[in-house]
């Protein structure tokens, strides 16, 4: 009746044998009032944000440095090195302009060279 892929997945999704989840799909579909194969794949919208969100926190947490104000904004470092193709000297002085923070050049040089980051690159 179901996709089996989908339905393996739903499991793994939550935590549970795939003949429960196929009981559990069947009972909430009853309780809605919808059909249990379209129930099965909304919940893959579902899953998908999950497990994007859970790449873009991994995402975030692997950038590290000793420095303070780099861990604060490593994000908009990344980004301005990464997507639009800054050099350290002009994300030392978009730094300086936009936060009022003093960043130089080599820290940023630094921070990039040890993250691995690559300019016009997928960083994930």
């Amino acid at each position: 009746m179901f996709n089996q892929i989908q339905l393996k997945n739903f499991a793994k999704f939550l935590n549970m044998s795939e003949e429960k989840a196929e009981i559990t799909l069947k009972k909430q579909a009853k309780y809605l009032k919808v059909n249990s194969t379209f129930l099965l794949k909304s919940y893959k919208v579902i899953y998908e944000m999950t497990k994007e969100a859970e790449e873009e926190k991994a995402k975030l947490k692997k950038y590290n440095s000793r420095n303070v104000l780099i861990l604060k904004y490593k994000e908009e470092i990344s980004d301005l090195y990464c997507n639009k193709g800054f050099g350290y000297l002009k994300i030392s002085r978009a730094m300086k302009i936009n936060h009022n923070v003093k960043i130089s050049k080599s820290s940023i040089e630094n921070f990039v060279k040890q993250n691995n980051l690559v300019k016009g690159g997928d960083n994930g």
